[in-house]
């Protein structure tokens, strides 16, 4: 249908009151699966290269796919570089081609991470591209797995709404209790201090972190306010536990790589199908 930008996806997903998955696409058999997936359901689909957890598959050759991919899809797509740590690695996103960048300068000072994002703004605005900036700490992480932990405050919501004024961010992504990576337990998310953001700005809002979590919280992390949903990990281990039992039963002459490259696509097709599914349903009134 579509290559667009985050935000016209997500304004949509906010006016209506549905999420939309964020996946990561760092490599074609991830790439190839969401698409599948997000063209069966007829649901839009966020895809994002994140250089920290694919870093053997340099942006400039993993992006021209990832932009064809969503230029060819019969849903709107965006492509997103995830976390970009500094100026040149969003400059070289907007050069490849990325409908939106995520410039974090969430470990910045208030000031500084102002000052750092509203540049990034400017730059990307000028090149037609959509920015999502994050505001306070997110922790745990997708790379190294692990339980984690929250570091840092919460969002603010006063600084929220003059974060969003001053950098003239498209997209937020906020801190509420949510983490990279695995979760120790249920985790104890503050949905109204979500709710207290979500009523002050336009923007919508992302939620990082957001895989692993049970099913009836997704209603209502998005009842809320959050309508971007960046998922990986939970899909990331349940792909790989399946793709372990068939390697571990399969005879010597039952598999080739060409097997696995096919199996794998399949496996985060249908992970991705029952995401959608997910996060589409009918929301329920947020308590």
């Amino acid at each position: 249908m579509a290559h667009v930008g985050a935000k016209q996806i997500l304004s949509k997903a906010r006016q209506e009151g549905y999420g939309v998955p964020c996946l990561l696409a760092g490599n074609l058999e991830m790439l190839i699966g969401a698409v599948q997936a997000a063209e069966a359901v007829g649901a839009p689909l966020i895809l994002a290269y994140n250089a920290q957890v694919t870093p053997q598959i340099p942006m400039h050759l993993i992006a021209p796919a990832m932009v064809k991919a969503a230029e060819s899809a019969c849903i709107s797509v965006a492509t997103i570089l995830d976390h970009g740590a500094d100026l040149a690695s969003v400059e070289q996103a907007i050069a490849c081609g990325f409908s939106t960048v995520m410039y974090d300068g969430s470990s910045l000072p208030f000031e500084e991470n102002m000052r750092r994002t509203h540049e990034v703004v400017r730059i990307a605005h000028a090149h037609g591209v959509d920015v999502e900036g994050e505001l306070g700490a997110v922790g745990g992480s997708s790379v190294e797995l692990g339980y984690g932990y929250v570091h840092g405050e919460f969002t603010d919501p006063d600084q929220a709404v003059e974060f969003v004024t001053r950098t003239g961010v498209d997209v937020l992504a906020i801190s509420f209790g949510n983490l990279h990576g695995l979760y120790d337990g249920a985790p104890d998310l503050d949905l109204a201090r979500v709710r207290a953001i979500a009523g002050r700005i336009a923007a919508p809002l992302a939620m990082h972190g957001a895989s692993g979590l049970p099913d009836a919280t997704y209603a209502a992390v998005i009842g809320a306010g959050i309508s971007k949903i960046n998922y990986y990990t939970a899909m990331a281990r349940t792909v790989t536990h399946s793709l372990r039992d068939v390697l571990a039963a399969a005879e010597d002459t039952d598999l080739v790589y060409h097997h696995v490259i096919a199996l794998t696509i399949e496996r985060f097709a249908s992970e991705t199908r029952r995401l959608l599914h997910l996060l589409r349903k009918p929301i329920a009134a947020a308590d």
